[in-house]
């Protein structure tokens, strides 16, 4: 047992781990994650949060497919960080949008409004998919119910 010179410290029974933890979910960095003897390919980095919502948008679009197969591929479907508000700040953030005046019409999807809104991997998978329906309802004038009963 460590004894420390302070009798108002608690002595230690074990040393501690240190700076070894993945405190903000970005993965282990530094010298814990290069490859040593003991993993000669390295830790693994973690999810990236954009990699992460990137596969939540494609596996939306992947289940909206078999129904509006060729609705769908007359638009594009896009991912921005944050949405640019206009001067005059509005009350909410939106969590997308649509850009339909242009040769082939967008779907935009703000990465952070909707990450802000979750607070685990299945949340996000479906308020990406709930997103998704409601601005292609928006772009081709029907309910989302139409476009995915399942909501």
């Amino acid at each position: 047992m460590v004894r420390r010179s302070s009798p108002w410290v608690a002595p230690l029974d074990e040393p501690r781990g240190g700076g070894r933890r993945d405190r903000r979910g970005r993965g282990f960095r530094g010298p814990v994650a290069l490859p040593g003897p003991l993993t000669p390919e390295g830790v693994p980095g973690g999810w990236d949060r954009r990699a992460q919502f990137d596969t939540a948008v494609l596996g939306a679009v992947a289940r909206l497919r078999p129904r509006h197969a060729a609705a769908l591929e007359q638009l594009d479907v896009a991912v921005e960080d944050v949405p640019v508000l206009p001067r005059r700040w509005r009350d909410d953030v939106p969590l997308g949008t649509v850009v339909p005046d242009r040769d082939r019409p967008r779907v935009v999807l703000f990465r952070k409004p909707v990450e802000h809104r979750v607070e685990s991997r299945a949340d996000l998978d479906d308020l990406v998919l709930s997103v998704l329906v409601d601005q292609l309802a928006t772009l081709w004038g029907c309910e989302p119910d139409d476009l995915d009963p399942r909501m």
